[in-house]
């Protein structure tokens, strides 16, 4: 099979890729290697407009238009400005997908459904070409292969239980001093986002900041191994800030819960990074991109892996550096990548930091002083 550039993994990273490739030398041959036909995620991603602008090749035609107007509801000529402002847009994680399949199929890149277990195979299949790039997540097997089991550094930070359901019709956030006042009656901090409606549903994700004891007390739970809200192993504390937390939502703007919808899974939120970006094996050349790179918390892993995959497409399509010279470029954007946007991140986790605080600072009656003096009121005066 002939290829000019291979891509494993079809995610919306590898999918971005192969796209900023294809924008940038139409004439390349590029081939996406995917696992699952149907994407197999539906949870909320901040998708930032400079994600889409930074080091990204705009030519303004009918498929950048069609897929601009999928995520963000306006034109490229907008974006652009928009990106300047700093502005974002909430999206399900299968409808950015699906936004980008389309834009793929619009450029003429081909998707197989099929899995690659490691490098070799995919030199196999493609003996002639000579980049490949692995985009198959933050667990990669690719990355694994080429570089190690030992091949990232991990920092980190917080521990969060994430609920994620669907709200009946259209939902709203709340404001920021309606979540801090709901905020100061719980014993961990909470925030959350809600996405676009769509077909009379809303999806909705609260997060749950605990501490360690609280975390490792639950069971495993996954995307792939969610918990009910009804599970016996969630903690009362946190089952209680959790309830609370969703009949305020309830009773401040009127949300309805579409039952049995909850799904409950827990995250270590961290920062990750590979020690290297790129390695030739084999007199192949391969390059990371996205969470298979680098993993960075706060919704900020899908607009970094696609800022970082735009910065590989204006590297691979330049056709007078050699193979090593692409991969030694490419290595050399890694210390400022991940510079800026841990930095970003330690920020981000200070903020939270300082506002948890401030929500301690001025909190009401804690749950377990509201239980403590509602048992003694059981007992009766003078009870200790």
């Amino acid at each position: 099979m002939c290829a000019d550039i291979v891509i494993i993994g079809g995610g919306p990273v590898g999918l971005w890729s192969a796209i900023q490739l294809k924008k940038r030398d139409p004439a390349l041959d590029v081939q996406i290697y995917e696992r699952y036909e149907e994407y197999r995620r539906s949870h909320i991603l901040k998708l930032e407009h400079r994600a889409l602008m930074l080091y990204s090749k705009s030519v303004y035609d009918l498929p950048e238009a069609k897929f601009v107007a999928a995520v963000t509801g306006d034109n490229p000529a907008k974006i652009a400005k928009s990106a300047i402002d700093g502005e974002q847009v909430y999206i399900r994680t299968n409808d950015l997908e699906t936004a980008l399949k389309t834009y793929a199929h619009d450029l003429g890149i081909n998707i197989s459904y099929e899995k690659i277990d490691s490098p070799e195979e995919a030199e196999a299949r493609h003996p002639e070409c000579k980049n490949f790039i692995a985009a198959d997540g933050a667990h990669s097997t690719m990355r694994k292969a080429l570089m190690g089991e030992n091949a990232t550094k991990d920092y980190p930070l917080q521990y969060v239980v994430e609920i994620k359901y669907e709200a009946a019709g259209k939902a709203r956030p709340l404001t920021v001093a309606e979540n801090l006042k709901v905020n100061k009656y719980l014993s961990s901090m909470c925030f959350e986002y809600t996405g676009r409606e769509k077909d009379g549903k809303t999806p909705v994700t609260l997060r749950f900041f605990v501490d360690e004891k609280t975390y490792k007390s639950l069971p495993e739970a996954g995307f792939k191994n969610p918990l009910g809200l009804d599970n016996k192993h969630i903690p009362p504390e946190l089952a209680h800030d959790m309830a609370a937390y969703m009949q305020a939502r309830k009773e401040k703007i009127g949300e309805v819960y579409k039952q049995d919808s909850a799904k409950i899974s827990k995250l270590e939120l961290s920062l990750y990074r590979a020690k290297r970006f790129a390695v030739q094996k084999r007199g192949k050349n391969w390059f990371l991109a996205g969470d298979a790179a680098m993993g960075v918390p706060y919704f900020r892993s899908l607009n970094a892996g696609m800022i970082i995959s735009s910065q590989l497409g204006l590297i691979l399509t330049r056709r007078l550096l050699s193979g090593k010279a692409k991969i030694a470029a490419y290595n050399a954007v890694q210390p400022l990548d991940t510079a800026w946007e841990f930095t970003a991140a330690h920020g981000k986790n200070m903020a939270l930091n300082i506002y948890d605080a401030f929500r301690k600072a001025g909190a009401k009656m804690s749950w377990k002083a509201q239980k403590h003096r509602k048992n003694r009121n059981r007992k009766g005066p003078g009870a200790s």
